[in-house]
């Protein structure tokens, strides 16, 4: 039963409801910016603080999260409520009980979750109970080794698992006549697909079936033929949409009613093979794409006055469709139907000889782990699996330690359901207890936002609950839509909304992008106009004349990469929202004040652009921090340090001795750096310096002398500390004879 809200609440009926609902397993479809986490940490709270005939300890609860971060915040969050509630009721023991058992709590990744168990209950499975946990670059090592072991043993016939002509038939198959490597990629595509199924063995075993097929079958009657056709729908719809774009300009103003017929005619001709798709047989399909024939643009006269820009338009939106048009023929339409299903039968033993060489790797793989004492996250689930179940042939039957985990949470939560595996789903299967309409599993997530297919995540497990669940449930499962935002202005959400209705539906996205599914406007912004802009930097107009004066910065447009270029208008619009004084409002306080630098947020699609982007703050004087994909030791500042320790040890490291003579502690220039060399032209840098230095005349200026003579001084000094003491007092002592220290903390973001 849901309590009454009260008038005072700070949370929406939906919010409300998905932290007190419960009877039932309840899916939260939770948008961004919808107050997904502090329901989720409300509902947790309210558990333990409930009356006395409903609380539960907070070791009663199985939470789920996706990492380490948000696990702690939850535990952080919960203890904060109720050290809180302690200080209201100081004598309530029940409270303080729970403060003390916060750090037993089970509130972890489920791969933290999997490996408590392991190392509870080793002593079920062949598993060493000292064993840790391999880290990627040793399990990458391992893999390497055990399928080249695999495959040299199947190449020798040394495995009675498979000939060695099934081997060369997969291999001839698969791999052209220099290199195996193909097929090295299938079999581990393949592991780690299997890896992802609660029996990965007998999955694997059932993949031969699909190429079974009987005397009377065609292309129509295969299972996947009807998500193909979706896909080659898609891309003629995108050939058909180029070319009714290219129609709109063979008109009589623009002078290319030359184009009108072949537009017609070829936007006819895809139309055709649209309505084969819908209605028609692939035997249908087949012939019709075999008539495609682009025909040669007509030539338009110079009496037709034709429009330049509006003839390439046209003719770009010609070409991409006939590219679009020829790859969906030349996938999919060179055989013919007969012979793609002999193709597909002819495959069937060369399949299951592919799926044996997987399980037999799969199985070295194992062995060398356990020899070792290794496991990986993939074997911290299957083994989590082996303790919770017992196997009677093919099926899985609970086990006693599942049991026991029904008995002890009662209540399990997911965050992120949408990035859920059907291994991991599994799992949480089996810790839950009751069924959809009468289960304890509380899951949290937002299909919209699932980005981990490429981990072989299955965002379908949420979306066939989202739409068997109901708001009002009736023998099945609860689902509540959280789509409140009170993160965004008014202004992102509906450019946000405008978008995605456009480009998201059941066919693109697996869900449609409707009222339920789009961003409500719920924080407390003021009203003012902030529109969102899209800003798009045209390199073509680098070379345009009238652009030249503006800036000097517009001539130089041609020297510098696309990330500079965004980065040095971005430094812009910084500069004048400082220098205007831009407010910015605290929706939680109501109040405005000028902008700070840490107030701005610069969201990139990768980081590969990063280190650019910090180049150019840093040269504007603005404060960055960045997580640079570079790393620490790729720094400009460190990696002058690496080098002058390269040149302690070994001063005949040309790179390294150029690049601490060019340090600002040292300060040449390029034309000092390249009289050194032209003093010897041969040879390693550092004789050409002692030559530069040993030369008689006025040829070396006094102050690069000065410069030169320290340096190697010190050198020497250093040369002879390395090898008396340790590597920090070297350091720091360099840090002092040379104030490079200061120097880089008194930089732009020197405390980074």
């Amino acid at each position: 039963m849901i309590p009454t809200k009260p008038s005072e609440a700070i949370w929406t009926d939906e919010q409300w409801k998905a932290i007190y609902a419960e009877g039932q397993d309840i899916l939260v479809a939770a948008a961004a910016g919808s107050g997904k986490t502090a329901v989720l940490i409300e509902r947790l709270i309210q558990k333990v603080l409930a009356p006395e005939d409903k609380r539960i300890d907070v070791d009663q609860l199985l939470v789920v999260t996706f990492t380490n971060a948000s696990a702690a915040e939850m535990r952080n969050r919960m203890a904060e409520a109720l050290e809180k509630a302690i200080a209201k009721d100081p004598h309530n023991q029940f409270l303080r009980r729970q403060l003390s058992l916060i750090g037993k709590a089970q509130i972890s990744t489920l791969h933290s979750f999997c490996l408590s168990i392991c190392r509870q209950y080793a002593y079920m499975i062949d598993l060493d109970p000292g064993f840790r946990i391999a880290s990627q670059d040793e399990v990458a090592l391992l893999r390497d080794d055990v399928l080249a072991q695999v495959l040299e043993r199947a190449y020798g016939e040394k495995d009675a698992a498979f000939t060695q002509d099934e081997v060369y038939r997969l291999v001839d198959s698969f791999t052209s006549d220099r290199s195996d490597q193909q097929i090295e990629k299938l079999i581990e595509q393949l592991y780690e697909m299997s890896r992802v199924q609660p029996n990965p063995y007998a999955w694997l075993r059932t993949l031969p079936n699909a190429y079974d097929l009987a005397d009377d079958v065609t292309v129509d009657d295969l299972p996947f033929v009807k998500d193909l056709k979706k896909s080659i729908e898609h891309t003629l719809l995108a050939a058909r949409k180029n070319l009714q774009e290219m129609q709109k300009f063979a008109v009589l103003d623009f002078g290319l009613t030359a184009y009108a017929q072949v537009a017609a005619e070829e936007e006819a001709f895809v139309r055709v093979a649209l309505e084969n798709i819908q209605q028609g047989s692939w035997q249908n399909l087949y012939d019709h794409m075999q008539k495609a024939n682009w025909v040669r643009m007509p030539t338009v006269k110079k009496a037709d006055n034709a429009d330049e820009y509006a003839k390439k338009v046209a003719k770009d939106h010609r070409d991409m469709a006939k590219d679009l048009v020829k790859t969906v023929k030349d996938t999919f339409f060179v055989r013919s139907p007969e012979h793609l299903v002999k193709e597909i039968r002819d495959m069937k033993p060369i399949i299951e000889t592919l799926v044996k060489l997987t399980i037999a790797y799969s199985e070295a793989f194992k062995a060398t782990k356990l020899e070792r004492g290794l496991v990986d996250f993939s074997d911290l689930e299957h083994y989590a699996l082996e303790i919770l179940t017992e196997k009677n042939e093919d099926r899985l039957l609970a086990s006693s330690v599942e049991q026991d985990f029904q008995a002890r949470f009662k209540e399990v939560l997911v965050d992120e359901y949408q990035d859920v595996n059907m291994l991991q789903e599994t799992i949480l299967q089996l810790v839950k207890s009751g069924g959809e309409s009468d289960g304890n599993l509380f899951m949290v997530g937002d299909v919209k936002q699932s980005i981990y297919a490429f981990r072989l995540a299955e965002p379908r497990l949420f979306l066939r609950k989202y739409k068997t669940f109901l708001p009002s449930p009736h023998n099945t499962g609860m689902k509540i839509d959280l789509n409140a935002n009170f993160r965004s202005r008014q202004e992102v959400l509906n450019s946000t909304n405008y978008v995605f209705s456009q480009v998201m539906d059941e066919k693109v996205g697996e869900i449609n992008y409707d009222d339920k599914a789009a961003l409500k406007f719920s924080a407390s912004y003021t009203p003012e106009n902030v529109p969102v802009e899209l800003v798009i930097l045209d390199e073509s107009n680098a070379n345009d004349t009238s652009y030249q004066e503006e800036t000097d910065e517009e001539q130089e447009i041609e020297e510098i990469g696309r990330a500079q270029q965004e980065a040095r208008y971005i430094i812009k619009r910084i500069q004048h929202m400082m220098d205007q004084g831009y407010q910015v409002y605290n929706p939680k306080d109501k109040t405005s004040r000028p902008i700070r630098y840490s107030d701005i947020v610069i969201l990139m699609r990768s980081m590969k652009w990063s280190a650019d982007l910090a180049e150019e703050f840093k040269a504007a004087g603005i404060p960055l921090y960045a997580e640079s994909s570079k790393g620490y030791f790729d720094t400009l500042e460190v990696m002058i340090m690496l080098n002058l320790l390269k040149v302690i040890d070994n001063p005949y490291q040309d790179i390294p001795l150029a690049s601490v003579l060019r340090a600002p502690f040292i300060g040449l220039n390029e034309n000092e750096l390249a009289a050194i060399r032209l003093a010897k032209r041969n040879g390693p840098y550092y004789e050409a310096l002692k030559t530069y230095l040993a030369e008689d005349g006025g040829s070396i200026r006094v102050e690069t002398r000065q410069k030169l003579e320290k340096f190697m001084l010190q050198l020497s000094e250093w040369r002879s500390a390395a090898r008396r003491g340790s590597l920090a007092d070297l350091i720091w002592d360099i840090y002092l004879k040379t104030n490079y220290y200061e120097m880089v903390g008194a930089m732009v973001n020197g405390k980074q």
